[in-house]
């Protein structure tokens, strides 16, 4: 199937260890159902973590700097937490900013994209790459491409069917923001078992984008 040349690929300054990702979302997973069975604590918690989290956004720009601070643990929290152990408050708001960097990477890596692309005389470029196609649907595999005068694009996904052994190609419609990177997906185009049926969607696609400007 073609497909536009890859973006550039920005190095990774630090990779956050599975056990820590697991560790957070734990955290995150133990005070979500305070909000039922005690409001208030949860919204203390919420509190906490937020007010927390503003302060990992002023030390802690990258991912690196985050790791250190979560070895930190219950040190991070600086106010008694009744009701929730601060293990978990110092936890949920390394998740928060974890995702944050990890948003804030993806629309520069978007942007950075566009702009070699746009250097390089081309129309369309890949923006954003998660997973090797060659390992779906057994993996989840999705591309963004972009038509990079306007930032319309698409979203390309690889799916098992619900055999779990077929491929499901999914094209989407999506738009990257010029300014900010950021990305919005939006309706379906349309779903595909086929791989050439998935590549004359996909040009077609394309068409009607660059038509439309």
């Amino acid at each position: 199937m073609d497909s536009p040349d890859p973006g550039p690929q920005l190095p990774t300054a630090a990779q956050v260890p599975p056990a820590v990702l697991r560790s957070w979302d734990q955290a995150e997973a133990k005070i979500f159902p305070l909000v039922m069975a005690r409001p208030e604590v949860y919204e203390r918690a919420l509190r906490m973590i937020a007010d927390l989290a503003a302060r990992l956004r002023e030390t802690c720009p990258d991912l690196p700097a985050l790791l250190t601070a979560h070895e930190r643990g219950a040190d991070l929290v600086t106010e008694p937490s009744p009701g929730v152990g601060p293990e978990l408050i110092a936890a949920a708001a390394c998740a928060m900013r974890y995702r944050e960097i990890v948003t804030a990477g993806a629309a520069k890596g978007r942007l950075a994209a566009l702009a070699q692309a746009r250097d390089q005389g081309l129309d369309w470029t890949v923006v954003e790459e998660n997973g090797d196609p060659a390992r779906a649907p057994y993996l989840p595999y999705e591309r963004v491409e972009a038509h990079v005068p306007s930032g319309r694009g698409v979203i390309i996904t690889i799916e098992p069917d619900e055999t779990l052994v077929r491929a499901v190609h999914r094209l989407d419609a999506a738009e990257v923001d010029l300014d900010t990177g950021g990305l919005r997906a939006g309706a379906e185009l349309g779903s595909y078992t086929d791989e050439q049926a998935l590549a004359q969607a996909l040009r077609q696609a394309r068409d009607q984008i660059a038509a439309s400007g």
